[in-house]
């Protein structure tokens, strides 16, 4: 029997490669929030997924902000901030607060916490804090803060791991019952709830299955997924990678440089992005590759079946679409 190789994708002196440390952070997963306060009559707001409970008695959180970042000032002279913990559906929000848009609340729906400092509308939770020490951090600053309110509402955070956004789903081994009791039970799903989460796990346990494929051809999820949409709409921005591909942008950056490096995407004088015909023969070969794991992966399912679920992921796609426009 063949074991598998345990050995890293990739290893080294994270001081020789800053990209690098990045993506094995990024192996962390983690909440996405953004950090809110007001300094001297302005509001300020920082997008971050650095935060981290810190004590109970007392409740203290913390969190940490670059030295580069344009609100830095305002953090470290306000009184307090508010942590806004974004739902699934906040993802273009987490990217407008991680801009370099000056006037960041114009249009944003929120009211005012203590100190005055706002509260977005949509978060699952708050977590308001007043300024309770702040410590060198590098090229970061990290800021404790006293809590001094919370307030949690319904939804599904959204999630960053490994360079993108994604949201929580049961994993396949565990059901409900066992995760909230400790004692097994056979899985009691509602017909009409059952289609969603059954689609994220299948959507995850596949892409896990897939990336032997994707380490043969020497690509990351990121790296792939980049290929690909670059692939169907040659031609776009570094931000508009990041969106298409649910990617954050300093991820879609590092790997459009990585690729650039490898002379398989070439970047127009506008700033577009477009594939090289080393970077059409790379996703040609991950395709072929996916074409006939799909083939192997469906063996077994009808005809009928496949339509039928086509059919259904079809019109899901085109309701998500129309909500998303309004």
């Amino acid at each position: 029997m063949n074991e598998r190789v345990y050995q890293p994708i990739e290893a080294g002196d994270p001081a020789d490669d800053l990209r690098m440390f990045r993506r094995c952070l990024g192996q962390f997963g983690t909440g996405v929030a953004i950090i809110t306060t007001r300094s001297d009559g302005q509001n300020a707001g920082v997008t971050v997924n650095s935060v981290a409970s810190v004590s109970l008695e007392p409740p203290l959180v913390l969190w940490s902000i670059s030295r580069q970042s344009r609100s830095f000032g305002a953090f470290q002279d306000a009184p307090g901030f508010a942590i806004n913990i974004l739902s699934k559906d906040q993802i273009e929000l987490s990217r407008h607060f991680s801009s370099s848009a000056v006037h960041k609340f114009t249009g944003v729906p929120s009211r005012n916490g203590h100190h005055d400092i706002p509260l977005l509308d949509g978060a699952v939770a708050h977590i308001e804090c007043s300024q309770e020490a702040a410590y060198d951090g590098g090229d970061h600053v990290i800021m404790i803060g006293r809590v001094s309110r919370v307030s949690r509402y319904s939804g599904d955070p959204l999630l960053f791991v490994q360079g993108r956004y994604v949201v929580a789903a049961d994993h396949p081994d565990v059901d409900a019952t066992t995760a909230a009791n400790g004692t097994s039970a056979p899985p009691q799903i509602a017909v009409d709830s059952a289609l969603i989460p059954l689609l994220f796990e299948a959507h995850y346990a596949l892409s896990a299955k897939f990336d032997e494929h994707r380490r043969a051809e020497g690509l990351s999820r990121t790296v792939a997924r980049i290929l690909a949409i670059l692939q169907d709409s040659p031609g776009l921005t570094a931000h508009e990678v990041a969106r298409k591909t649910y990617i954050g942008i300093r991820d879609a950056e590092d790997a459009l440089a990585e690729l650039c490096l490898k002379d398989q995407v070439v970047r127009v004088g506008n700033g577009d992005y477009t594939l090289t015909q080393a970077g059409r023969e790379r996703r040609e070969a991950i395709k072929r590759r996916w074409l006939d794991f799909q083939s192997e992966e469906m063996s077994g399912i009808s005809q009928g079946e496949l339509n039928a679920a086509s059919s259904a992921l079809s019109k899901l796609l085109a309701n998500a679409s129309c909500e998303s426009a309004l």
